[in-house]
């Protein structure tokens, strides 16, 4: 059975391994964190957790180390691997901006690298993550890496490392943007009348419908769009606002995207 080391139980560290106790893996867990409280919380829902990796005992290699710290935090916690044999272990990296060369430059040239870009539903099995691998895994390598990351959630291969920004902006932050969606629809529906807690229903109510006829449909967005949009109706109205070309939607995303997307590439540069 392989052994799984998760460094960092911040928001994504326990999101993700939240997701991996949803299913019966054949993994061995165990979880390293700095922060007495945060170890605390790994204890009680049911992982090893250790203040350091040097107190991890009693097993037999660490197959994958799986990298849940802050970008700013990562250059104190790669320090200590200089210390182990690393050669046959597997990093997975989630943090943004970190590229595999910066890890290679850290640690070694010749280190297994994984660069993966999760979100927060991680926590109850509806994550997704993009994912990209150095070409020196093996195939069951390979195989044990899609295993981990679709645990919790959908797992995307990308052949190109540059994509990983693509993601982090989009599926990373995403889950960001949507409950931004869901606070502004609720606080307007307040401010047109509604008690605040009907206003937040028939927000949350909507998307998580939604969201839900999408995936169990096979139609397209623009299919199921036109669907619900009756000419000279009510939604027709809304949507001229929300899809106007010069200050709707699309171009209010388009300039979200970017934005997060910059920040990424910036924090590769600035480590």
């Amino acid at each position: 059975m392989k052994n799984v080391i998760l460094f960092g139980y911040g928001k994504m560290g326990s999101s993700i391994a939240k997701g991996w106790l949803l299913k019966k893996l054949d993994f061995n867990f165990f979880v390293v964190e700095k922060q007495a409280n945060l170890r605390k919380e790994a204890i009680k829902d049911g992982f090893n957790s250790f203040a350091n990796i040097e107190k991890i005992s009693n097993i037999n290699g660490f197959d994958i180390i799986f990298l849940a710290v802050k970008p700013q935090q990562m250059k104190i916690t790669v320090k200590q691997f200089k210390t182990f044999d690393f050669t046959k272990t597997i990093f997975i990296s989630i943090a943004a901006g970190l590229s595999v060369s910066w890890f290679k430059n850290k640690i070694d040239k010749n280190i297994k690298i994984v660069r993966a870009m999760p979100n927060l539903p991680a926590s109850v099995g509806k994550g997704v993550t993009g994912y990209c691998i150095t070409k020196n895994l093996n195939i069951n390598e390979e195989k044990n890496v899609f295993t981990l990351l679709s645990s919790f959630g959908k797992a995307i291969y990308l052949e190109n490392e540059a994509l990983i920004d693509v993601v982090t902006a989009i599926s990373g932050s995403g889950p960001a943007y949507i409950f931004y969606l869901i606070e502004v629809l609720s606080k307007i529906g307040k401010n047109q009348g509604l008690n605040e807690k009907d206003a937040k229903s028939l927000a949350v109510e909507t998307l998580i419908g939604s969201a839900k006829l999408l995936e169990k449909s096979n139609l397209d967005p623009q299919t199921l769009r036109h669907n619900v949009t009756s000419p000279g109706g009510t939604t027709e109205a809304g949507l001229e606002i929300l899809a106007s070309e010069q200050y709707g939607l699309y171009s209010l995303l388009k300039s979200t995207v970017q934005s997060a997307k910059k920040r990424a590439e910036d924090l590769n540069s600035s480590n």
